[in-house]
C-alpha cells in the first residue's frame, strides 16, 4: 500500500483538530448546563402561585386607580368576607360559636387580619336594642340582602379585614376554614365564603393544580408525538434534554424575578416546552441532512451551523408576538409578554448549544459516509400542492372574502373578566357564589362616596340627610339591591318640621357628633385637612348583571340633582374593587387590537427586509393575518367573549405562524435563485417545508391538549385557541401562501435569475415505490 500524500495527511490532521475542537466545545457546553441545573431545579421546586389582588391589574396612573388608592388610604379598605352555609339560620347555634372564635382569634392575633365580626342575629340585636330602638321589621329591612336573606331567615357572618388580611388571602381563608372546622365541626366543602381574597385564594389553588397536573402530562404527550415523528430515541431525548431546560428556564425567570406564578404565567412553561420541541424538530431534520454531508461527528455543530438562521427568525417572530403583549395595561398581560418573549430568545440559544453538543458527544450513528442530499416527496402532498396551484385564483379569493367578513365580525366582538365565568360551572367558587346570590344577597360591590370640602358650611345633619337621600336613590336603581351607611345602625333621622323636629335634629346630631370616632373606627367616615368624606357601600349584582359603568351612569344621573348647589365644595366619587374589575373588561378589546398592531408593525418590516421589497414583505403577512382575523372575526359572530386567555392568543399565534412563512419563503426563494420557474420553486418549497410543518403543528398543539381541563378557564381558553389558531395558519401557509405566490401578486417576490440549464435544479422523477425522490438544495451557511 502506498504511504499517503503530504497534502492527504494535512487534511486528516486538520480534521481531527477540528473534531478535536468541537468535542471541548460540547463539554463546555455540557459542563455549563450541569452547573446550572441546581439553580433551575431549585426554583421549580420553590415556584408558589400568588394570584395578585385583581384591583391592582390596572397601572397606578389611570385616574380610576387613584381613585380606588385614595379610597383605601381615607377608609381603610373594603376588603369583606362573607361566611355562611346551608342551614345557616337566625337559630342556627354554630354561628355564633364561629363570631366568638372568630373573634377570640383576633384578640390573640398580634397583627390581627380582620378587625371586627357581626352576624345577622348581631345586627338585629344591635339594631333593637341599641340606639336605633327599631321594631323587628325595620330592623330586618335594614340588614335585607344584607345579613339576612329574601326568606328572612338565612344569615351569615361578615368579616371585615384588616389590610394585612387583605394582602394575605391564603392565611386568611385557610383561617376561617380552620377556625369553622375545629368550632363548629364545618368543613370547607359545607361552607359557603365569598370576597376578593377568596377569589384570590382559589385561583392560586387552581393555578398549583394546573401546575402539577399539566407541565408533566403535556411533557410526556410530547415526548410520545416526537418520538413517533423522529423515529429516533436518540434524538428524542435530546429534543427532550433542549425542551425541559428551556421550560425550567422559564419557570426561573418567574421565580426569581416576580412574587411567584399566576394562572396567566402557568401557561408559559408549558409554551415555551412546545416551542423548543418545534424548533427541535427542524434540527433534527438538519441534523440528519448533516449526517449526509459531513458524518456523524460533525453533524451536530453542522445542523446549528445550517439551521441557526431559519431557526432565529423564527425565534425573532414569535419573541415579537409575545412581546407586542406589553403594550397592555393589564398586569397579568403585559407580564406573560415579557416572560414569554425573553424566555424564547434565552430558548433559541440553549437549544442550539445543547443540540450541537449532545449530538457531538453522542451521534446518532456510528458512521455514515456523505451522500447526495435527498428529500423524498409524498405523493399526498404533491397532489395537495397541485391543486393548490390548478385552483390558486379561486383559492385566494376565498381567503379575502373570508377576511373581509371575519373582519367585519371583529366589530361585534366582546370582552370579559368576569371571575364567576373564569371558573368551571361546577367548581367550588361558582357554587358558592351562587349560592349566596341566591340565598342572601348579590356579592358585587360599589363604593358611593361624598367628598365635602373643608370650607363648606353645611351641618352633619344635613349631610347625614343627603347620605340618607342617596342610599334610597341609589335603591331605585336597577342592580343595586342594598346599601349600608353609617346611618344603618344608627336612629331614625327626625322630621325636620316644627319645634320639636328642630329639637330633635339637635338631639340627633349631638348623639352623632359623640359617635364620631367610631364612625371614623368603621370606616364609614373619614376626616383630615382636605375636608370630609362619606361612604355609601352598595351590593350590586355580579352574576348576569348590569354592567358596573350603566348602574354608575344611572346613579351619577340620580344623584347628582341631590347635592348642594356649590360644586366646589361637595364632590360625588364612585369607586371599588369590582368596576376596576369591570374597566379591565373595557380595556381587553383595546389590548387585543394594539397587540396584534403592534406585532403586525414590527414583523411587516422584518418581513419585508427579508424579501427585500415592500411589496412582497407586505403580501406575504397576509396568508398570516387571515387565519388570525378568521378566528377572532367568528367569536364576534357566534357573540363567545374574550377574555384573558384569548387575548393573549392573537399576537402569539400571528408570531408562530410567521415562522412557517419564513421557512416556506427562505426555500422558494432559493429555488427561484437556481432557476426553477414560479411553480417549480412553489412545489420545492412546499415539499421542503410542509412535513416539518405539519409535525410541530401537531406538537404544538397535542402539547396545549393538556391544559384544556384546567379548572381556571381563561387558561383552558389560552389553550382551546391555540389549538385552533395554529392549524388554521398552517392553511394559510400550505394553501394561501403558495396560492399567492402562484398569482400574479407572486410577482412582487424573487424574481427568476438567469441561470443556464446547467446550473438549475433537476426535475423530481418517480420511484417505483411511489414516493418521488429529487435533489434540493443544502441550506446555505
Amino acid at each position: 500500500m502506498s504511504a499517503p500524500l503530504p497534502r492527504e495527511e494535512a487534511e486528516n490532521s486538520t480534521t481531527v483538530q477540528q473534531q478535536l475542537r468541537l468535542r471541548t466545545l460540547a463539554w463546555i457546553v455540557v459542563g455549563m448546563l450541569v452547573a446550572t441545573s441546581p439553580v433551575l431545579l431549585y426554583a421549580m421546586l420553590n415556584l408558589h402561585s400568588n394570584t395578585t389582588d385583581m384591583h391592582q391589574w390596572l397601572p397606578e396612573g389611570r385616574p380610576e386607580v387613584q381613585r380606588y388608592q385614595e379610597f383605601i388610604q381615607r377608609f381603610g379598605g373594603d376588603e369583606i368576607v362573607v361566611v355562611s352555609w346551608p342551614g345557616c339560620t337566625f337559630n342556627d347555634p354554630r354561628l355564633p360559636q364561629l363570631a366568638d372564635a372568630l373573634r377570640d382569634a383576633m384578640a390573640k392575633d398580634p397583627q390581627p387580619i380582620w378587625h371586627s365580626v357581626i352576624t345577622g342575629p348581631d345586627a338585629m340585636r344591635d339594631l333593637i336594642q341599641g340606639p336605633a330602638k327599631l321594631r323587628p321589621g325595620q330592623a330586618a329591612g335594614r340588614i335585607d340582602r344584607l345579613l339576612i336573606g329574601p326568606d328572612r331567615k338565612t344569615t351569615a357572618a361578615l368579616i371585615a379585614l384588616t389590610p394585612a388580611g387583605g394582602e394575605h388571602p391564603h392565611r386568611v381563608i385557610d383561617s376561617i376554614t380552620q377556625i369553622a372546622r375545629q368550632a363548629c365541626d364545618l368543613s370547607r366543602d359545607q361552607l359557603r365564603i365569598t370576597g376578593g381574597v377568596y377569589k384570590a385564594s382559589v385561583i392560586d389553588h387552581a393555578t398549583d393544580r394546573s401546575v402539577q397536573r399539566c407541565i408533566l402530562p403535556s411533557a410526556l404527550l410530547t415526548l410520545i408525538v416526537v418520538s413517533l415523528l423522529l423515529r429516533s430515541v436518540r434524538l428524542t431525548l435530546v429534543v427532550l434534554v433542549a425542551a425541559v431546560f428551556c421550560a425550567m428556564i422559564g419557570i426561573a425567570m418567574i421565580h426569581f424575578t416576580s412574587n411567584g406564578i399566576n394562572a396567566i404565567l402557568v401557561a408559559v412553561p408549558t409554551l415555551l416546552y412546545v416551542l423548543t420541541v418545534s424548533g427541535a424538530v427542524h434540527l433534527a431534520n438538519y441534523y440528519r441532512d448533516g449526517l449526509h454531508e459531513v458524518g456523524p461527528d460533525q453533524a451536530g455543530f453542522r445542523a446549528v451551523q445550517v439551521g441557526w438562521r431559519p431557526c432565529a427568525l423564527a425565534s425573532i417572530s414569535t419573541a415579537i408576538g409575545m412581546a407586542s403583549l406589553v403594550v397592555s395595561d393589564l398586569s397579568p398581560i403585559r407580564h406573560f409578554g415579557i416572560y414569554s418573549a425573553l424566555a424564547v430568545v434565552i430558548g433559541f440559544f440553549v437549544l442550539m448549544s445543547v443540540f450541537a453538543a449532545t449530538l457531538t458527544l453522542s451521534p446518532c450513528v456510528k458512521s455514515r459516509q456523505p451522500t447526495a442530499n435527498m428529500v423524498e416527496v409524498n405523493p399526498w402532498l404533491d397532489l395537495v400542492i397541485a391543486k393548490v396551484l390548478k385552483h390558486h385564483n379561486l383559492l385566494l379569493a376565498c381567503g379575502l372574502i373570508g377576511l373581509a367578513t371575519a373582519g367585519w365580525g371583529l366589530s361585534r366582538t366582546t370582552t370579559t373578566v368576569d371571575l364567576l365565568k373564569s371558573f368551571r360551572p361546577h367548581s367550588e367558587l361558582v357554587r358558592n357564589y351562587r349560592w349566596i346570590n341566591d340565598n342572601l344577597g348579590p356579592q358585587g360591590s360599589l363604593e358611593i362616596v361624598l367628598h365635602y370640602a373643608p370650607e363648606s358650611t353645611q351641618r352633619t345633619i344635613d349631610r347625614l340627610r343627603q347620605v340618607h337621600a342617596i342610599e334610597l336613590e341609589a335603591m331605585n336603581v336597577d342592580g343595586v339591591a342594598a346599601t349600608i351607611s353609617a346611618l344603618t345602625f344608627a336612629p331614625t333621622l327626625p322630621r325636620p318640621t316644627g319645634m320639636r323636629g328642630i329639637a330633635a335634629q339637635i338631639a340627633y346630631e349631638s348623639q352623632f357628633v359623640a359617635a364620631r370616632q367610631k364612625i371614623i373606627t368603621e370606616g364609614w367616615l373619614a376626616d383630615s385637612a382636605g375636608g370630609e368624606s362619606w361612604r355609601i357601600h352598595a351590593k350590586v349584582s355580579d352574576i348576569d348583571g348590569r354592567p358596573y359603568a350603566e348602574v354608575i351612569s344611572d346613579l351619577r344621573h340620580r344623584i347628582e340633582p341631590l347635592l348642594p348647589p356649590q360644586p366646589n365644595n361637595v364632590r360625588l366619587e364612585f369607586t371599588g374593587g369590582s368596576p376596576l374589575i369591570d374597566e379591565a373588561q373595557d380595556e381587553l378589546l383595546g389590548d387585543l387590537t394594539n397587540s396584534f398592531l403592534l406585532a403586525f408593525a414590527i414583523l411587516a418590516p422584518v418581513m419585508m427586509l427579508m424579501l427585500r421589497s415592500f411589496w412582497a414583505g407586505l403580501f406575504a403577512m397576509l396568508p398570516n393575518v387571515v387565519p388570525v382575523v378568521t378566528v377572532f372575526g367568528m367569536l364576534g359572530w357566534l357573540q363567545i367573549p374574550i377574555g384573558l386567555g384569548t387575548m393573549l392568543t392573537a399576537s402569539v399565534a400571528l408570531g408562530i405562524a410567521v415562522d412557517d412563512t419564513l421557512h416556506f419563503l427562505t426555500w422558494y426563494g432559493r429555488a427561484i435563485r437556481q432557476g426553477r420557474s414560479r411553480n417549480e420553486a412553489i412545489r420545492t418549497a412546499f415539499h421542503r417545508c410542509a412535513t416539518a410543518m405539519v409535525q410541530t403543528t401537531l406538537i404544538c398543539c397535542v402539547g396545549m391538549l393538556v391544559l384544556v381541563p384546567a379548572e381556571f378557564v381563561p387558561t383552558s381558553m389560552f389553550a382551546v385557541m391555540m389549538i385552533i389558531l395554529l392549524p388554521t395558519a398552517l392553511v394559510g401557509d400550505l394553501v394561501l401562501l403558495p396560492a399567492l405566490l402562484a398569482s400574479r401578486l407572486g410577482s412582487a417576490f424573487f424574481r427568476p435569475s438567469s441561470a443556464s440549464p446547467e446550473t438549475s435544479l433537476p426535475a423530481a422523477g418517480k420511484r417505483t415505490d411511489g414516493t418521488v425522490k429529487q435533489n434540493v438544495d443544502s441550506p446555505q451557511r
